[in-house]
């Protein structure tokens, strides 16, 4: 399973390094960015070190230390990766519904199924140490504006195509389904109940369908 997932970051690469030391160089760091990965979600933050992410992708320590100097590098390359990799795969998802209302309503069932993959819930590991992590904290605001700018833009775009025009009540709405997503991801965490989250998500989708109703004016 650790092999799969490595070598599915190494082909999610936007172009192809041109070299054998260039594909070299991003085989290893995309190595590193699974392993990261694979331990944020399965054991958190704390136990996301530098060492351990070396171990896990099989790289040596100086080559860990080439591609990312500090441990403040490699989550921030690791958050980056997950924001640009989600966004295209939310992309290539709503691109299969039919423009208008329906594309509209299905955005917040696309996003809350990114919300279910391991990289959800490392970058959720990332916001929750970020804030013990002085170097972190820093540099992390970036890449979540980043993240919150590409998750407003598509509801934004989408409702100008059915007529609504009040984007700054489109943002609220995306912030709040946001919130409200990460939420029933953490609340999951302490209860393991998949059934009785994915309930309190149907309520939201359907609180969702009330308002797109007020939007529209029906």
């Amino acid at each position: 399973m650790k092999t799969n997932k490595l070598a599915s970051v190494a082909e999610e690469a936007e172009a192809p390094p041109v070299g054998a030391n260039a594909r070299r160089s991003a085989a290893t760091r995309a190595r590193l960015v699974a392993a990261a990965i694979e331990i944020l979600q399965r054991d958190g933050y704390a136990a996301t070190t530098t060492v351990r992410v070396a171990q896990e992708a099989g790289v040596s320590r100086g080559a860990m230390l080439h591609q990312f100097p500090t441990r403040a590098d490699l989550i921030i390359a690791v958050a980056d990766h997950i924001v640009r990799t989600q966004d295209r795969a939310r992309r290539r998802e709503l691109r299969g519904v039919a423009r208008g209302e329906a594309r509209f309503t299905a955005i917040t069932g696309v996003v809350w199924n990114t919300m279910q993959q391991p990289e959800s819930m490392a970058l959720l590991e990332i916001m929750l140490g970020s804030r013990s992590d002085p170097e972190l904290s820093a540099r992390f605001p970036a890449v979540m504006r980043d993240l919150e700018r590409q998750l407003a833009a598509g509801p934004v775009e989408v409702g100008d195509d059915i007529g609504i025009g009040d984007h700054e009540l489109i943002e609220a709405m995306t912030r709040l389904h946001l919130a409200a997503m990460r939420g029933l991801m953490i609340d999951r965490l302490f209860t393991n109940d998949d059934a009785k989250t994915q309930k309190a998500f149907e309520l939201l989708v359907w609180y969702k369908s009330l308002i797109v109703d007020r939007m529209l004016g029906r």
